[in-house]
């Protein structure tokens, strides 16, 4: 009761000015037909504003939601493709014994940041160690298309090493044929990139499609890359020089997941004994 009378007698005179104040703006509203209409037509305006606030919050809050749900169900999707699983297929006293054993797992991520016009561009996601988002893991676009590498982790971040780097080396394979060579970015066209190492006895055709080849740990095989836009035989070589026009827009992804492969401990086991 004393720290209440202390308030009033520091801060009354305030206070009763703005207790005159409103009971004055109150009887100018109700008794003068002209502020009234001004009153009720800038509350109208005011409260129009907030619902449009308020809307917007839920759209997005809801927007966020189906989101969510729709990566939840591609996820689910994409792990049930013979692509994301291991054939444990073996015959046993002239009996086959065939199953197929999970060997990627998805991530769904949104990205935060993003570059593309650097020679060595990378990309940040919402997704981090408390994930199990770990360094080398794939990351793909929500539609079709690679979009980078995992390189570094914090708790609840990573930063992606884009397919529009310099240093990037992607196996990829001719999706007809079956001919792979590896993928890089010279640093010129953010749609386009290079498929190397195709050699000039192949079969091709501008309109093929190029795939990952599941050559390598990070991807899985058979997904979309882009088209052959062109190719040709520089004289003397012995490669086709070829212009693959991305399927992905990276200049536009917002959504995308990340590759867990749950047998890479494995292929390091062996690539590590193979070096020793």
């Amino acid at each position: 009761m004393r720290g209440l009378l202390q308030l009033f007698a520091a801060y009354g005179g305030f206070l009763a000015f703005v207790l005159l104040e409103a009971v004055s703006l109150v009887l100018i509203v109700q008794y003068n037909h002209r502020q009234k209409e001004i009153f009720s037509n800038s509350w109208g305006l005011l409260s129009a504003a907030a619902e449009r606030q308020v809307d917007k919050a839920t759209e997005y809050w809801g927007l966020k939601a189906r989101v969510l749900e729709l990566q939840a169900r591609n996820i689910k999707l994409m792990e049930e493709r013979d692509n994301a699983r291991f054939s444990t297929a073996v015959f046993r006293d002239s009996m086959q014994v065939d199953s197929l054993a999970p060997m990627f797992t998805f991530i769904g991520a949104n990205v935060v940041s993003n570059s593309i016009v650097s020679t060595n561009n990378s990309l940040r996601l919402n997704r981090g160690e408390i994930h199990g988002i770990k360094p080398h893991m794939g990351v793909i676009g929500s539609d079709e298309g690679i979009v980078g590498i995992v390189r570094e982790t914090t708790n609840h971040y990573c930063r992606v090493m884009s397919v529009l780097h310099s240093q990037t080396r992607i196996k990829a394979a001719l999706r007809g044929s079956g001919y792979f060579g590896t993928l890089t970015w010279n640093g010129s066209d953010p749609l386009r990139m290079q498929l190397e190492a195709i050699p000039k006895h192949a079969e091709l055709a501008v309109g093929d499609t190029v795939q990952t080849s599941g050559y390598s740990q990070v991807f899985p095989k058979g997904i979309l890359i882009g088209r052959v836009e062109s190719a040709r035989i520089e004289p003397g070589e012995n490669f086709y020089t070829i212009s693959v026009r991305l399927f992905n827009d990276l200049s536009k992804v917002e959504y995308v997941y990340v590759v867990n492969n749950l047998m890479r401990e494995e292929h390091e086991e062996l690539d590590q004994a193979g070096n020793e």
